[in-house]
């Protein structure tokens, strides 16, 4: 498992209506409410940052799946914008529970690839809405990730 820190953290009282809230979206679109769906939901949201496919593939209920399974899970998510794929280099790509008011932005360190929150406000929420009322876009969001070297991974070289 690649190492994150600063993992966003959502109190318990809130991650269970979240999570119905979810659950119930997606029985409108025709998705089953399953175990795994669940325990995937409940993984992403307790710590919620960005996951490698092979993380998601280790979570307790998904774990005696293969690969392809917990993928097509993750891409029926995606495409009812439930979660969403962040490229944040090398390594592959990431799958974030998508949270309304919400929004994460991330250092990423090209050695180790340690994924970390950046610690600030993200300046950019004034530019979405700029764009989204100078052009009429709706739902508009952003992925960003500074890349660059982490502190133990200069300190050991």
């Amino acid at each position: 498992m690649s190492e994150h820190s600063h993992d966003c953290h959502i109190p318990e009282e809130e991650s269970e209506s979240i999570i119905d809230n979810i659950i119930e979206r997606l029985r409108k679109t025709g998705m089953r409410k399953t175990e795994a769906l669940e325990e995937l939901l409940q993984t992403m949201l307790t710590h919620h940052r960005p996951f490698l496919l092979t993380e998601l593939a280790e979570v307790p209920g998904l774990e005696d799946r293969d690969q392809a399974t917990v993928y097509r899970l993750i891409m029926k998510l995606k495409d009812a914008g439930v979660v969403r794929q962040l490229s944040l280099g090398e390594k592959g790509n990431y799958f974030q529970l998508n949270l309304a008011n919400h929004h994460h932005d991330y250092l990423l360190c090209r050695e180790c690839g340690t994924v970390t929150e950046v610690p600030v406000e993200c300046i950019l929420k004034s530019v979405e809405e700029k764009l989204s009322a100078q052009h009429g876009w709706k739902h508009l969001t952003h992925s960003l990730a500074f890349q660059g070297t982490c502190p133990d991974c200069l300190a050991t070289a």
